[in-house]
């Protein structure tokens, strides 16, 4: 039985259940991640068949995650986006009208747009990556605000500063590092993201975090506009 259950696209959720776990800091509830379909994701119908079976299991917050993918995303993820935010909107509409006696009013929603990814969270810290590859505790890459950027850019950025350090290093296989390969490292790094830090860069993030460690109501206090 867990406390918060989040549901994301992406095949990384380990990195999303350690991030959760940092924003709830010493608090004893407990996370689970599972992966969601983009259709399901983007239907009424299967958010609320999801929010039903974790509110069985005892949930009492249940968070639904899509990448964004950035100003350049093709058309397709730009309507599955608009479907997405239907849907959710659909599904507060729904449990807002149901009798106080029902299960699901106990239940707070959230959905939260991945601004543009993973890996773009995870740059928004990038000294959480040096931690990671036991990088020189001297070498400070550039900090920058991480939300605007394409999925492909923010790869490139971690695959960037990985290289940096196997170059630092003598480690030829960090030396080679390319963006391709940096999202089965993701849980490694998020181990070690500072989220004082990383939140100042990512507003999506911040979302995140603070629904998570405040238990907030993603229907009474919706995922920011970024566009």
């Amino acid at each position: 039985m867990f406390d918060i259950q989040i549901f994301v696209e992406d095949k990384l959720c380990e990195a999303y259940r350690s991030l959760a776990t940092k924003a709830l800091g010493s608090s004893a509830l407990s996370v689970h991640v599972a992966r969601a379909t983009l259709d399901e994701l983007t239907s009424f119908e299967d958010l609320l068949d999801l929010a039903q079976r974790s509110r069985s299991n005892g949930c009492q917050q249940v968070i639904f995650a899509l990448d964004h993918e950035g100003h350049d995303a093709a058309q397709a993820r730009v309507k599955a986006r608009r479907r997405f935010q239907e849907a959710f909107q659909q599904l507060c509409n729904y449990v807002a009208r149901l009798p106080a006696s029902d299960p699901l009013k106990q239940l707070r929603l959230v959905r939260v747009e991945v601004r543009s990814c993973l890996e773009a969270w995870l740059l928004s810290d990038p000294q959480a990556i040096v931690q990671a590859f036991s990088g020189p505790a001297d070498y400070r890459p550039d900090v920058r605000q991480t939300e605007a950027l394409s999925p492909r850019e923010a790869r490139d950025g971690i695959a960037h500063i990985v290289r940096q350090i196997g170059g630092r290093k003598g480690n030829r296989r960090l030396a080679r590092m390319r963006g391709s390969a940096v999202k089965s490292e993701g849980a490694k790094i998020a181990e070690h993201l500072d989220l004082d830090r990383a939140r100042r860069n990512n507003r999506s993030l911040d979302y995140f975090c603070e629904m998570v460690a405040q238990q907030g109501d993603g229907c009474r206090q919706p995922c920011p506009e970024l566009d």
